[in-house]
């Protein structure tokens, strides 16, 4: 027979782990750097466009 007026088990849920400042500068770096160059490739894109449109006139 069981009893079910007893109530579950509280589960403790822990905090996830911190990551470390490594990890964090790392992901930062990959992510100014992904955006450096998609706006150096828009620029240049603008520009070499320009030039094309200058000499084609």
């Amino acid at each position: 027979m069981t009893n079910t007026d007893t109530p579950a088990p509280s589960r403790v849920t822990s905090s996830p782990p911190r990551r470390s400042a490594g990890i964090r500068r790392l992901r930062c770096a990959v992510a100014l750097a992904l955006v450096r160059g998609a706006a150096h490739a828009t620029g240049a894109g603008l520009v070499g466009l320009l030039f094309w449109w200058i000499t084609h006139r």
